[in-house]
């Protein structure tokens, strides 16, 4: 508890009057506020106002309470239904984005796999027309083909 005395006197040094943060709990001290370990009000000379200055003519500003029937209506609730639908929305929409980034990665990499196999077909394709045309041109030779598989030399 001294804890939290010590914070009242500090805030109330600070603001000047206890009550309206505290709802009327009224300190030790009730005319000398003191700020920073400094007596501020207690030295003030008597007489110096005719009257308090709380009926000097300054109005009092209305003490405004935490009101939690604010929070309880039913438009509140709309809104923060509201703009709980669209986090989840833009959640989903963020989770989406990433399925549909790692399945483009998977084509992705289908693609690069299926234009491999395309092109080591192609070269194969071509690698066959090339001994068909030579063989066309040996035949035009007057050559034949032999029977005898060929001989690699190795260095």
């Amino acid at each position: 508890m001294p804890a939290v005395k010590k914070f009242e006197q500090s805030l109330t040094g600070f603001a000047g009057k206890a009550g309206k943060f505290f709802r009327g709990r009224n300190l030790s001290e009730p005319d000398e506020i003191g700020f920073a370990g400094v007596d501020v009000l207690g030295d003030r000379q008597p007489g110096l106002y005719s009257e308090a200055p709380e009926t000097m003519g300054v109005s009092k500003p209305q003490e405004e309470t935490f009101d939690i029937g604010a929070i309880l209506r039913l438009r509140t609730f709309l809104y923060l239904i509201a703009a709980t639908a669209l986090f989840l929305f833009q959640i989903h929409n963020t989770l989406t984005i990433r399925e549909l980034a790692k399945q483009n990665e998977r084509l992705r990499e289908q693609l690069r796999i299926s234009t491999s196999i395309r092109t080591a077909q192609e070269l194969k394709a071509s690698e066959l027309q090339s001994i068909h045309n030579i063989s066309g041109y040996a035949q035009a030779l007057g050559l034949s083909s032999s029977a005898v598989p060929p001989v690699d030399i190795e260095h």
